[in-house]
């Protein structure tokens, strides 16, 4: 039977959910196509359980705690498994519920199926059972999210080998596993594994581990790991994974060869752009094979939108906004929604590493005349009650004073940036954190300190011979 909506919304992850949220809230007709669990990734086996994995994983064994209070949890390692699969599979059926709660509460339609494209805004469902449904909408929002890159030649068919997805059914504990890749899912799984007690190997094909982040801050993640006892290979890469006599073996790029009882692929994600029709409904894709768009988010063809992972694999923050702002054209509201087109990033390993706005090394790349002000965390009241240190820093521009980025390595890492975000993506100046009466003990007052230091550092350029006096003028 064909029916007609104003917005088909193909995938039900954080893109699609907050699109068709939207659009339901200015009394358009809305439906939902998703062929797994509502919620996406994020809360089926990326965002939410992961987060989760590692919170349970610290808290079962005082990883984090051992160093301030001297003591470590006993519990047996095959027991601990147990409770984190138990764990993180509540969080994900908490999570799922709360997205179809939300998209029945606002009159959303919800079909579970298989959705392909045709021409005209046509789009075909076959649900579970065989049965095909045909829709028609005034506009379609694909938002299919991704999953794991698989490269050829890596065998995950062995019950040893696992991509991010697969790691979760982890059943017995393996003497030791080599975690293939240097970004944050990387350094997320290893912290995981390491506070479990399992011995763990990271490659990076990188020079350096978390790439995209501050150098600075990388340097000090680095440090961590190797003190906590990782095994980093930098500037390396996984040439071949195979099963010799029973025992899984890696042989790198640069000519080693690791032994292991276990291999985890954590190199990137890959856009879910397979069987949709694509080609039929004239959606072109770019040359990474990720859908292309317009500013509004629309494809090349007419009606047809897309967000999320099928644009630009990255934070769920942003798939949201995308999808916000495609929803909004498509329904021809009156209003846009800008996408805050602002660096960011956060790394949930322990401690946490978070960024937003440029980095200290992109800055000097652009030849900008620049000043960074820091606070030790470990010196703040919260950090000495935490037993914990870090680093909060500030990039700064010289003639100005503007805010160009926030960069922090220490405990809710991804909650502190956030007060800096707001003020980068708004272009303010650093000393705006001095009119602000933050709560203390709070790691957010380290932004106080900061900002003095950073201004202290500008003052100097003052008595400067080449001239830094003029660098601290006022704007206009």
């Amino acid at each position: 039977m064909d029916e007609v909506y104003d917005l088909v919304v193909i995938g039900a992850g954080p893109a699609g959910e907050v699109a068709a949220e939207l659009a339901a809230a200015f009394g358009r007709r809305v439906l939902v196509v998703e062929r797994d669990k509502p919620g996406g990734v994020v809360t089926t086996t990326g965002g939410a359980p992961t987060k989760a994995l590692r919170e349970a994983a610290v808290d079962l064994t005082g990883y984090r705690q051992e160093e301030v209070y001297g003591v470590r949890a006993a519990v047996p390692l095959n027991e601990v498994l147990r409770i984190l699969r138990a764990r993180v599979e509540r969080v994900r059926d908490v999570l799922q519920e709360a997205v179809g709660h939300r998209l029945a509460a606002r009159g959303i339609g919800y079909l579970q199926g298989t959705a392909c494209l045709g021409r005209g805004r046509t789009v075909r469902v076959t649900s579970s059972d065989g049965v095909e449904h045909r829709l028609t909408a005034r506009a379609v929002l694909v938002a299919t999210g991704s999953r794991p890159t698989h490269f050829a030649g890596v065998p995950f068919d062995d019950p040893d080998v696992y991509d991010s997805d697969q790691v979760y059914s982890l059943q017995t504990v393996p003497e030791g596993i080599v975690v293939v890749g240097g970004g944050a899912i990387g350094v997320e799984f290893a912290t995981v594994l390491t506070a479990l007690g399992i011995p763990a190997t990271l490659i990076s094909r990188s020079d350096r581990l978390l790439p995209a982040v501050d150098g600075e801050l990388a340097e000090l993640a680095a440090e961590e790991f190797q003190r906590r006892g990782v095994r980093l290979i930098l500037g390396a890469d996984a040439k071949t994974v195979c099963r010799k006599n029973g025992r899984l073996t890696v042989t790198l790029s640069t000519g080693p060869v690791l032994t292991t009882g276990a291999v985890l692929f954590a190199t990137g994600r890959t856009p879910n752009t397979e069987g949709l029709g694509l080609e039929e409904a004239d959606v072109r894709l770019d040359d990474r094979g990720r859908i292309a768009v317009d500013r509004f988010y629309r494809t090349t063809a007419p009606g047809i939108y897309a967000a999320g992972d099928v644009v630009d694999p990255g934070l769920a923050s942003y798939a949201m906004q995308q999808g916000r702002a495609a929803a909004a054209h498509a329904c021809g509201l009156m209003f846009g929604v800008e996408v805050d087109r602002t660096a960011s990033i956060a790394v949930y390993g322990l401690p946490e590493v978070a960024s937003a706005g440029a980095t200290e090394e992109e800055v000097r790349a652009a030849g900008i005349a620049y000043a960074v002000g820091r606070c030790d965390l470990a010196l703040t009241a919260r950090g000495a009650i935490a037993g914990h240190g870090g680093l909060l820093k500030l990039i700064i521009r010289a003639d100005d004073r503007t805010l160009l980025g926030v960069h922090c390595f220490g405990d809710a890492a991804s909650e502190v940036v956030n007060l800096g975000h707001v003020v980068v993506q708004g272009r303010g100046r650093v000393e705006s954190f001095l009119t602000l009466a933050l709560n203390t003990p709070t790691y957010t007052y380290a932004f106080h300190d900061a900002a003095v230091d950073g201004l202290t550092q500008l003052s100097r350029l003052m008595g400067l011979p080449d001239g830094g006096a003029p660098l601290l003028r006022h704007r206009e």
